[in-house]
């Protein structure tokens, strides 16, 4: 008969619990941070492929005894995996997380944003692809091709840096863990880095950048699974 009564009571306090404004903010906080922590993985993974991807062209025309055709075909199947994995995490994990924080704290609108601005600018480039095929069939403006090439280019490096950059260092500004920091400092050096590696053409260059991201990425992961494991104690 007591143990009815206090299973009773127990399950009427939880549903009271879970009935207060707090408790489900709370929830919504915990499963955005966990989705962002998840999408930072990806990021690693895709970022690692990237960097070993120059390894991956002489394995494959060795392993391919047909010649060329099959080398290539092999190398693009490598960069759209890559290019699948990268885009899954930005847009189904780092976006969707992003919205979730920003619906709880208005600071991480502008993050979201970001995650916005990447996906106009990838579409942008998407396009000036289109018009390159027909710029050689038409014989189109070549100015045409390359503006949009700088416009989609550009947006989508404003939308980086909003997302990452400025995210990292709002996340610390909420949480205080210094590993966002940490994380945001990476991701500025790399940028830099990579950037001027691809200007100058140097390779060495841009893939200690790609490193320097990847380092950052973790660092992300980590930070994250500070900030739920704090926030599940103070629970």
């Amino acid at each position: 008969m007591l143990d009815c009564v206090g299973s009773e009571v127990s399950e009427r306090l939880q549903m009271f619990i879970s009935s207060l404004p707090w408790y489900g903010m709370q929830g919504a906080e915990m499963t955005a941070l966990k989705t962002l922590r998840s999408g930072f993985i990806y990021l690693f993974i895709a970022m690692i492929m990237l960097i070993a991807f120059p390894a991956f062209a002489p394995i494959s025309i060795y392993v391919s005894y047909y010649g060329m055709i099959y080398a290539i075909i092999i190398l693009t199947l490598i960069l759209l995996a890559i290019a699948v994995v990268f885009l899954y995490a930005v847009f189904e994990k780092i976006r969707h997380g992003m919205r979730q924080l920003s619906e709880i704290d208005s600071r991480f609108r502008i993050c979201y944003t970001g995650t916005t601005l990447i996906l106009v600018g990838l579409v942008v480039l998407v396009l000036r692809t289109v018009v390159f095929v027909l710029s050689a069939e038409y014989s189109a403006s070549s100015s045409l091709v390359l503006t949009m090439f700088y416009v989609g280019g550009i947006i989508a490096f404003i939308g980086y840096v909003l997302t990452f950059v400025v995210g990292a260092f709002k996340l610390y500004r909420k949480y205080r863990n210094p590993l966002y920091v940490v994380a945001g400092i990476f991701f500025v050096l790399s940028i830099f880095l990579a950037l001027t590696g691809l200007l100058g053409l140097d390779a060495v260059l841009t893939l200690v950048g790609l490193g320097g991201t990847a380092v950052g990425y973790v660092l992300m992961y980590t930070a994250l699974g500070g900030t739920i494991k704090k926030l599940n104690t103070q629970s």
